[in-house]
C-alpha cells in the first residue's frame, strides 16, 4: 500500500469510527445485550407484569403530557380491616433548605414531595427540580396483611410536629419524625435526618408491634415516580434515563423500558434511577434486601421531535423478621452524578455513570480527573481546554516529529516505489517483498505517519464522553456565545422540523471553526495532487459530523488544529531533499 492510499485510509477511518460509535453496528459489537434490548424497545410493546409477586405491585403509568408530574397508582387500601387510622389528620408540608438543596416533605405518606438543587440551574434559570410538586408516593411503605389485604402508606396522613420551614447551614442537622398510628399500640415511624453540606439523607423506618399484622415476612419500599427531566435536549435526556442496581460489586444498568417488571433477586448495595446528570439512590444500611423490582415505561409524547419519554419505578423488598420492634436504616442520595462525589460513598455508585467501554473508560476518567484538578486553580473550563490542548501537543511532539520525518522520507521514496510497481506489476508477492526491503534499507516505517493519530483516538473518545455525559462541564461557559461546553454552541435553529442530513437543525460556530482550521492544516500538509480531494472533503465531512457534538469537544479540536498549524509552520524540520541520494551514495562507497 503506497503513501497516498494510506493517508486517505487513515482519514476516512477516523471519520468512519466517529460515525460508527453512534450506529447500531458499533453498539451491537461493544454491547450486544444492550443493543438487542434497545431494539426490542423500538419494535414491540410487550404485556405488563412478567413478575407478579404478592404485595403492592408497580403498575405502568397511563400516557400523560408530562411524565414527571403524574402519579402512579399503587392501589392503597385506605380502610383496611383491623387497622384504625385517625381521619382528622390533614396534609402538612415542611420545607427544609440547606446550602445544596431545598426539599418539601409531606405528611401524606411521610414522603418527599419536592426536591430542587440550588447549585444547578434548569433551562428556566431556576434550580433544577428532581421531584416536582406532584411527586407523591415516593418512599411509601407497603406490605401484605395476614387478613389478606394489601396496604401502602401513600394515602395515609402521618402525624408530625415540626415548623413549616427549616433552614440549615454550617453543617447543621435536622431530624424530622413522622408517625402513623394504626391502633392497638401499633405504629409506623419514618424518621428523616437532613444535614447541611451533603446530598444524602438518612431514613429510619420503625415498625412497632406490627408482627401480628404483616404477612409474608417482608415489606416493600416503593419509589414509583422516577426523576423529573431537567435538560433541554430531550432526546439526550431520555438516552441517559435509566434504572440501576448494584450487588456484590457488579452494577447493572440495562433495564428495558418495556412495561414489564424485572425482578432482581440479590442482596443489593443500592438501587437507583437517573436522568442525564442527576440520580436518586436508595442504599439499605443495616439489613440485606430480598430483591428489587424495576419497572420501566415508555410513553410517546405529542412532540415534534417524536421523542419517547421514559421513566423507571423502583420497588425494594426488605425482610420483616416478625419481631415486635423492627428498625431499618437507609441512605438516600438525591443529587448530581459527579464522579468523585459518588465514589466517596465507597459503594461503586460511580459505576452508574456512563464513562465509555472498558478500553475507553480509563482515558475518560483520567481526562475528567485532570480537568477537575486544573479547575482547582483555573475557574474557566475553556481556558483549561486551551492549556490541555497545548499540553497534549507538547507531550506528543516527539511522536509527531517522527511522524513528519517518516512522511517526508516516504515522499522521497515515491519515485523508487513507482519504479518497483512498474517492474513487478504482474507479481504482487514480489512487489510486496521488494517494497518492504526498500523500507528497511531506507529506515522507513510505513506506518510511522499514522502513529500519533492512532494514539490520539482514545483521547478523542474520552473527551467526547467527558463533554457529553459528565456534570462537571454542564453549564460551564467559555467566552461570549459559548455558555455551555457540554452542549453545542447554537446561534440559530432552523424553523419547524427542517433539518439537514448529518448536520441537523442548528447552526453552531465552533464546528465551522474546527472545519476551517482543519482545511488550513490539510492544505499545508497535503502536496500530492492526487490527494487534493481530501483537502476539501474531510473538513466538510467533519464539520457536518461534529455539528451536534458538545462545544467543548469542537473547541478542543479547533485549538488542536491551530496548534498543529503553528507546529507545522515553525517547528517542523525541512524536507530532506537529498536523503535518498545520500543513502545511495553511502551504499556505493561501501
Amino acid at each position: 500500500m503506497d503513501f497516498d492510499k494510506r493517508t486517505i485510509f487513515a482519514f476516512v477511518l477516523i471519520g468512519l469510527i466517529l460515525i460508527l460509535i453512534n450506529t447500531g453496528f458499533y453498539q451491537k459489537i461493544v454491547d450486544p445485550k444492550g443493543y438487542e434490548q434497545r431494539q426490542l424497545q423500538r419494535t414491540q410493546r410487550v404485556e405488563q407484569g412478567a413478575v407478579e409477586p404478592r404485595g403492592p405491585a408497580i403498575q405502568p403509568r397511563e400516557s400523560s403530557p408530562a411524565i414527571e408530574n403524574s402519579d402512579q397508582d399503587f392501589s392503597p387500601v385506605k380502610k383496611t380491616p383491623g387497622i384504625e387510622v385517625p381521619d382528622s389528620l390533614g396534609e402538612k408540608k415542611i420545607t427544609i433548605q440547606t446550602s445544596l438543596y431545598k426539599a418539601t416533605m409531606t405528611s401524606k405518606g411521610a414522603t418527599i414531595l419536592q426536591w430542587s438543587l440550588l447549585n444547578y440551574l434548569g433551562t428556566d434559570k431556576e434550580p433544577v427540580e428532581l421531584f416536582t410538586e406532584n411527586s407523591y408516593n415516593n418512599l411509601v411503605v407497603g406490605f401484605n396483611t395476614k387478613a389478606g389485604d394489601s396496604l401502602t402508606t401513600g394515602d395515609y396522613h402521618f402525624m408530625v410536629d415540626s415548623p413549616e420551614e427549616i433552614k440549615l447551614s454550617a453543617q447543621q442537622e435536622f431530624v424530622l419524625k413522622f408517625t402513623l398510628p394504626l391502633g392497638e399500640n401499633r405504629e409506623i415511624e419514618k424518621i428523616y435526618t437532613f444535614r447541611d453540606g451533603t446530598y444524602d439523607v438518612s431514613l429510619l423506618i420503625n415498625f412497632k408491634n406490627l408482627n401480628q399484622l404483616i404477612d409474608d415476612k417482608q415489606y416493600y419500599l416503593l419509589a414509583p415516580n422516577g426523576l423529573a427531566s431537567t435538560e433541554k435536549n430531550m432526546k439526550d435526556e431520555m438516552t441517559y434515563t435509566k434504572a440501576g442496581t448494584s450487588a456484590g460489586g457488579e452494577t447493572k444498568k440495562d433495564y428495558k423500558a418495556d412495561d414489564k417488571a424485572k425482578k432482581v433477586a440479590a442482596d443489593l448495595d443500592w438501587v437507583a434511577v437517573r436522568n442525564k446528570y442527576f440520580a436518586f439512590y436508595i442504599l439499605p444500611r443495616n439489613r440485606n434486601s430480598q430483591y428489587a423490582e424495576i419497572l420501566g415505561t415508555q410513553i410517546a409524547q405529542n412532540r415534534t421531535d417524536k421523542v419517547k419519554w421514559k421513566k423507571y419505578s423502583l420497588k425494594l423488598a426488605m425482610p420483616f423478621l416478625g419481631e415486635s420492634n423492627v428498625k431499618d436504616e437507609y441512605t438516600l442520595f438525591i443529587g448530581p452524578m459527579e464522579y468523585g462525589l459518588l465514589k466517596s460513598y465507597k459503594k461503586d455508585m460511580q459505576d452508574f455513570l456512563d464513562m465509555g467501554a472498558k478500553i475507553i473508560k480509563p482515558f475518560s476518567i483520567a481526562i475528567l480527573i485532570t480537568f477537575k484538578w486544573m479547575h482547582t486553580f483555573i475557574s474557566n473550563y475553556g481556558v483549561i481546554l486551551l492549556i490541555f490542548s497545548l499540553l497534549i501537543k507538547v507531550l506528543t511532539y516527539p511522536l509527531t516529529l517522527k511522524s513528519y520525518e517518516s512522511m517526508q522520507k516516504m515522499q522521497t521514496l515515491q519515485p523508487k516505489l513507482k519504479e518497483l510497481q512498474d517492474k513487478y506489476r504482474s507479481d504482487p508477492q514480489k512487489l510486496n517483498q521488494m517494497t518492504m526491503t526498500l523500507y528497511k534499507e531506507q529506515g522507513v516505517n510505513p506506518m510511522g505517519g499514522c502513529l500519533p493519530m492512532l494514539l490520539q483516538m482514545p483521547l478523542l473518545f474520552g473527551l467526547f464522553i467527558v463533554f457529553r455525559t459528565t456534570i462537571d462541564l454542564r453549564g460551564q461557559g467559555f467566552i461570549w456565545w459559548i455558555n455551555d461546553l457540554s452542549a453545542p454552541d447554537t446561534i440559530f435553529t432552523f424553523p419547524g422540523n427542517f433539518a439537514l442530513p448529518i448536520y441537523g437543525n442548528t447552526v453552531n460556530i465552533l464546528p465551522i471553526l474546527m472545519g476551517v482550521t482543519m482545511f488550513i492544516q490539510q492544505k499545508m500538509s497535503i502536496t500530492d495532487p492526487k490527494q487534493k480531494f481530501m483537502i476539501y472533503f474531510m473538513p466538510i465531512f467533519f464539520t457536518l459530523l461534529f455539528n451536534s457534538f458538545p462545544s467543548g469537544l469542537n473547541l478542543y479540536y479547533a485549538l488542536f488544529n491551530i496548534l498543529s498549524i503553528v507546529q507545522q509552520k515553525y517547528l517542523t524540520p525541512k524536507k530532506p531533499e537529498t536523503a535518498l541520494a545520500t543513502t545511495s551514495k553511502r551504499k556505493r562507497r561501501i
